[in-house]
């Protein structure tokens, strides 16, 4: 089996860009922040950002070492390394549900903090 590369190519270039949008977010939160005298909220979108470089580690690791195994593996081996490749894929979307919802929860507490 192997890997998509272009496909992947674009997936971890959106991942990136995903990354820097996070990290000017909170920068720009962390700006903002001063006026209305409110602080600690912009690391939100940075946890959100570290948590997508964990994403985006963990899915080239799976892409070098699992899928071109998968390509010339036996019989005997293939179940293991299917289970191990979906455990890791369900360790990514742990990642990416984890980085939504840093995300999340520091739009909202600015929301409410710029309410006041």
């Amino acid at each position: 089996m192997r890997a998509d590369l272009p496909a992947e190519a674009l997936f971890i270039s959106a991942i990136l860009l995903t990354i820097v949008s996070l990290i000017v977010y909170g920068l720009i939160i962390k700006r903002l922040l001063k006026l209305i005298k409110a602080r600690a909220i912009w690391i939100f979108p940075i946890i959100a950002s570290v948590t997508l470089v964990a994403l985006a580690g963990f899915h080239i690791y799976r892409m070098l070492f699992y899928f071109p195994m998968l390509g010339t593996a036996g019989p005997a081996d293939l179940f293991d390394l299917i289970i191990g490749s979906l455990s890791l894929a369900r360790i990514e979307t742990f990642f990416l549900l984890g980085a939504g919802l840093f995300s999340l929860i520091g739009g909202v507490l600015y929301y409410i903090a710029s309410s006041r």
